[in-house]
């Protein structure tokens, strides 16, 4: 008798067990939903930037499509960098919205700002552009900025 009490608890307890694993984890968007694929490419947008104030080319390249818009700004922005070492800019971006799917692309609009600095701690003007368009694209199932 006392044996099949432990067999009947041991089981209690094993689907007890079990109940507590099949959930409350944690959730993060599927990037096969719009919000997923919405979060992503607004976090892509703002490594890219944070990479470009950084300085950090060959990281802000790998989040471009090769041969694409982006790609060629960021390669202008390099040799740009080497001509005149002694600047350099930041950038901030604000306001992300107007998601939506143009065929395979999502798009959205952005405001940015600039600021030119250079090494010897003087802060030049700081520009805004407001309503940026962008278009990331699926490039061998990772999001790429065109």
């Amino acid at each position: 008798m006392k044996r099949k009490y432990y067999f009947v608890i041991l089981l209690l307890v094993f689907a007890i067990f079990l109940s507590g694993c099949s959930g409350g984890g944690i959730v993060t968007p599927d990037p096969n939903e719009t919000g997923g694929d919405f979060y992503l490419c607004e976090n892509l947008l703002k490594g890219f930037y944070t990479a470009l104030s950084n300085q950090n080319f060959a990281l802000a390249l790998s989040y471009c499509k090769s041969g694409g818009a982006t790609f060629k700004y960021v390669n202008n922005l390099w040799n740009t960098a080497q001509q005149y070492p002694t600047f350099y800019t930041t950038y901030q971006v604000f306001n992300i919205c107007n998601f939506s799917y143009l065929g395979k692309y999502v798009r959205f609009n952005y405001d940015k700002s600039w600021t030119i600095h250079d090494i010897y701690g003087v802060t030049y003007n700081t520009s805004y552009s407001y309503g940026d368009l962008i278009l990331f694209e699926k490039v061998y199932g990772e999001w790429k900025m065109s």
